[in-house]
């Protein structure tokens, strides 16, 4: 019994962080939405561990620069949290 629920904690253990570094890890995503035209794209800007408040406004201004460079334009951001910590945002960008 106890070698049964040590290995399903494990197996919970190790599905969990998977799943969370693929969600970490996800390219574009094309995303429709009422008012946004057919060219638009949703992308994972990732917030490493410390340091949080300086480096994601850099990560977010290189993310805009980049596709403003590209010819889009922002549309939306929304913030992904797990576990009440911040884990990044998702931001959507529309073509001009």
């Amino acid at each position: 019994m106890k070698s049964s629920f040590l290995a399903s904690l494990l197996l919970a253990a190790v599905l969990g962080a998977g799943g969370s570094i693929l969600v970490a890890h996800a390219g574009p995503a094309q995303a429709e939405t009422a008012g946004v035209s057919g060219d638009t794209v949703t992308v994972f800007v990732d917030a490493t561990l410390g340091f949080r408040k300086k480096h994601m406004a850099n990560q977010l201004t290189k993310s805009h620069a980049e596709y403003a460079a590209r010819g889009y334009r922002y549309v939306d951001m929304a913030p992904y949290n797990e576990n009440g910590d911040l884990v990044g945002f998702f931001v959507t960008y529309t073509r001009q």
